[in-house]
């Protein structure tokens, strides 16, 4: 058994892993890099020889784990791409939106003549190739072990980050012996109050984990904290931009103001907006999986579960710019969430300026993103060629973010009956890597290695 790593090596984004045993070639995840345009030219990159792999294993649909699904069918893969059944359902939104934000910013480039790294602009891929892409989907279970080779089977297990996520486990057969490797994707830390916490792992050879918050712990959400900065900009009758990703934290931003306003925290007088297509779709997709929800005897009804009070969805970018020019105090959630482009840009554009409203940020923030500059202070930022002056209030609740802390990380692994021979960190930046595999080789005295971009490793000697 080999392993390759082909993204998510000392980023935190463009998740994607080849393994090859016996004859075999599977890729594990196939994400877009986001961020810094740096990295997003690697999106770019051409799959070299898509047609030798037999087949791929997703963990979750978001894009960073998703969206080159489409690059690779392009480029001839024919085989099946294995998900569970929700994960199929938000790859159907995710993929699709995708295509067509690439086709219209090819087309916008060309029409305007704005792109100087490419003579004419083309879109990364295609609606139709999206649509080829969803064709290969097949999907399953949780825990239902699924015969790949004769030398092959593979499992989901829920792992509590968004709708349909999973781990992702693989059993092989190498000289007459069975090993298991596992890859987390992303976790959930069991602080959602939306999705079920992720199940508990005890046994694995080889484990590949993610490391997001690895040097940091999140604040469990204080409620309050959250309805006083609701109150404070309706009492002052500006507008709360809320940038979400629009598949998981657009449902528990929803869920939680709706919370918050049957416990009288906030008033129901104040509207709250979803300007976000997308996320109004995945909304729907939620609803339809209510096993995978924290339902309880109050909230019987997963339709129930993101509709708070004086709720309102703009669907077309008509009514999108006419809210942006509502003066009125609300609540916007819009994305995308590290503003790297939608909807969400043309409010702040309006609303940075304006002191009585505000920015909460509710999710990582990536290296080279206006979601971190901002974050951070940024006093001056450009938004559509244009510098925007920030006079508007900016908050941070890290608090309601979908990836485990460093402790939840910790204590995923020690649910570990024995040490994995060898533990990988991926998909975090540098001092998230660190930190945790400090953690990891002091506290549990466990082997632990921070691959680098394209770097291979022969399972077979460990």
């Amino acid at each position: 058994m080999k392993i390759k790593f082909l993204g998510a090596a000392g980023t935190v984004t463009g998740s994607k892993y080849e393994i090859q045993h016996q004859g075999t070639m599977l890729l594990i995840d196939c994400g877009m890099y986001q961020g810094a345009r740096d990295l997003r030219e690697l999106n770019r990159t051409p799959f070299e020889n898509s047609e030798k792999y037999n087949g791929v294993l997703l963990t979750h649909a978001h894009i960073d784990h998703s969206g080159l699904l489409p690059s690779l069918v392009k480029d001839g893969f024919k085989k099946k791409i294995y998900s569970t059944k929700a994960t199929h359902e938000l790859c159907k939104i995710l993929l699709m939106d995708s295509a067509k934000l690439q086709e219209e910013d090819a087309e916008f480039a060309n029409r305007t003549k704005h792109s100087k790294r490419h003579q004419p602009a083309e879109p990364i891929y295609t609606v139709k190739d999206a649509i080829s892409a969803l064709n290969l989907f097949e999907s399953y279970d949780y825990k239902q072990w699924v015969q790949l080779t004769p030398d092959i089977t593979f499992r989901f297990i829920r792992n509590g980050h968004i709708l349909g996520s999973a781990c992702v486990q693989i059993q092989y057969t190498e000289n007459n012996q069975q090993k298991i490797i596992t890859f987390t994707g992303d976790l959930g830390g069991g602080r959602s109050q939306v999705i079920r916490n992720p199940d508990i792992i005890s046994q694995t050879d080889f484990l590949i984990s993610e490391s997001t918050y690895g040097d940091r712990k999140l604040k469990n959400l204080v409620e309050s904290e959250f309805a006083d900065l609701i109150n404070r900009v309706f009492q002052r009758k500006g507008t709360l931009i809320i940038p979400a990703f629009s598949v998981g934290r657009t449902q528990e931003i929803l869920y939680i103001i709706k919370k918050l306003q049957t416990e009288n925290q906030i008033s129901s007088e104040m509207p709250i907006f979803l300007d976000s297509p997308m996320a109004t779709k995945a909304s729907i997709v939620y609803t339809l999986f209510p096993n995978e929800l924290k339902l309880t005897s109050e909230e019987p009804l997963a339709e129930d579960f993101f509709q708070p009070q004086n709720f309102h969805v703009t669907e077309s970018t008509e009514e999108s710019k006419q809210l942006c020019e509502l003066a009125d105090s609300k609540i916007v959630i819009s994305a995308s969430g590290m503003l790297q482009g939608g909807r969400v840009l043309h409010h702040l554009r309006t609303k940075l300026p304006d002191a009585k409203s505000a920015v909460l940020f509710t999710g990582y923030q990536g290296q080279g993103t206006k979601g971190l500059l901002l974050k951070g202070g940024l006093s001056v930022i450009r938004i559509h060629h244009t510098e925007i002056h920030v006079q508007a209030e900016i908050v941070a609740l890290d608090s309601i973010s979908a990836h485990a802390d460093t402790d939840e990380l910790m204590v995923f692994y020690k649910n570990m009956k024995a040490a994995p021979r060898m533990t990988f960190l991926t998909h975090g930046e540098s001092s998230a890597l660190n930190a945790l595999k400090y953690r990891i080789t002091n506290e549990l005295s466990w082997p632990c290695t921070i691959p680098t971009l394209g770097e291979e490793f022969n399972l077979s000697s460990m």
